[in-house]
């Protein structure tokens, strides 16, 4: 059994006001609002030792340019997104890396599962190669005793947890490893609570 630790990031759909200049929402397909244009993951054993990291960036084939806001906060530029691949040949290149074996795929709160789902789904690719999840986020919140309905950001859960931040956010990989971090961090011998 391995985690498998992983994050996305999106890009959507917009528009700019010719007269105004101002960002407005774009034509956004319903089917796959968000479309992933990064995948980023941590593959570990059960004590949350690294084994192995992946990186790919996927070629947008629905919002072929990348938003502004996307663009600051993960400072992925169009030039990168040209370089990735086809959404289908990322995500045979992920399964490959994954490896053969019982795994349980991880991320920080649903939307990355959920958005990977969606994206699976409307490239008509089966999500049967994985049947296991953990919310992580969920299990930090049991952890830290937060009150029902009230969310921890990534960056806060590090900083309570007292985990060292030293690189950037919203870029997948390194927010895959600071969740595997966090992970550790709940299996350890203060909390014990995986």
């Amino acid at each position: 059994m391995k985690y498998i630790i992983f994050d996305l990031e999106f890009n959507s759909a917009f528009k700019i006001n010719r007269r105004t200049k101002q960002l407005m929402r774009g034509d956004t397909n319903p089917q796959c609002p968000q479309e992933i244009i990064e995948i980023g993951a941590v593959k570990t054993n059960l004590k949350v030792e690294v084994e192995d990291t992946f990186k790919q960036y996927v070629k947008p084939q629905l919002y072929t340019k990348i938003h502004p806001k996307v663009k600051q906060k993960t400072l992925i530029t169009n030039e990168d997104l040209m370089m990735g691949v086809p959404f289908e040949e990322a995500i045979d290149s992920f399964k490959e890396w994954i490896g053969d074996g019982d795994f349980i795929l991880c991320s920080w709160g649903r939307d990355d599962i959920n958005e990977l789902k969606r994206n699976c789904s409307f490239h008509k690719i089966n999500t049967d190669w994985f049947d296991k999840y953990l919310d992580i986020q969920r299990k930090c919140m049991n952890a830290l005793n937060l009150p029902k309905g009230q969310q921890i950001g990534l960056k806060n859960a590090l900083e309570t947890l007292e985990i060292e931040i030293n690189s950037t956010f919203h870029q997948a990989l390194n927010d895959a490893m600071y969740t595997a971090k966090i992970l550790k961090e709940l299996k350890g011998d203060r909390f014990k609570e995986i």
